[in-house]
């Protein structure tokens, strides 16, 4: 599981409210209210069986996280795809030759039928593919999270860096004057 900084302290104690749970009702189970150790193993068992999940790439529903597939195992992912809304968004950064690394922004895409897209192997498009360019978004706008094999970002962040996209200037098309 990646690091949850200070700024995220709920997600820490939603990931592990199963497990302390389960520590709570066996401690009750031993000295009051011997019942409550069989709940104390359903959660257990509960928390075993989500991260086993989320440790297959299975990813589990999360309040305010939308699962991504990701390239790039970093904190910030070279590109992703998400579904939102019933659309499939493509974000991806390019190499910034001027000062060397990756690009602070990632270029939006969006495809509206939805037709699935492993950015691991199918990156760069091909001409034709179906992808409309949708805009830019800064990365910094976004904020991830990673367990086991899958990765989320926050829904909100999600959201308001869709509603911000910077317009990407079209060319103009052969013959239009101006």
């Amino acid at each position: 599981m990646a690091r949850i900084g200070v700024d995220r302290p709920g997600l820490w104690r939603l990931d592990h409210a199963l497990p302390a749970a389960g520590l709570g009702l066996v401690a009750l189970g031993v000295t009051v209210w011997p019942p409550a150790q069989a709940l104390a193993w359903a959660a257990f068992g509960l928390g075993f069986f989500g991260w086993v999940a989320e440790a297959d790439g299975f990813a589990l529903p999360r309040r305010g996280w939308v699962p991504i597939r990701t390239y790039g195992c970093w904190e910030t992912p070279l590109a992703f795809t998400v579904r939102h809304r019933g659309t499939l968004w493509l974000f991806s950064r390019k190499e910034d030759p001027d000062r060397g690394g990756w690009s602070n922004e990632y270029v939006v895409r969006e495809r509206a039928d939805g037709a699935f897209l492993d950015p691991r192997s199918e990156l760069p498009l091909a001409p034709g593919s179906g992808w409309s360019l949708r805009g830019r978004a800064p990365v910094v706008d976004l904020r991830f999270e990673h367990h086991e094999r899958v990765s989320y970002v926050s829904r909100g962040s999600l959201e308001s860096a869709l509603a911000r996209t910077d317009p990407v200037p079209r060319p103009l098309s052969a013959g239009a004057g101006g």
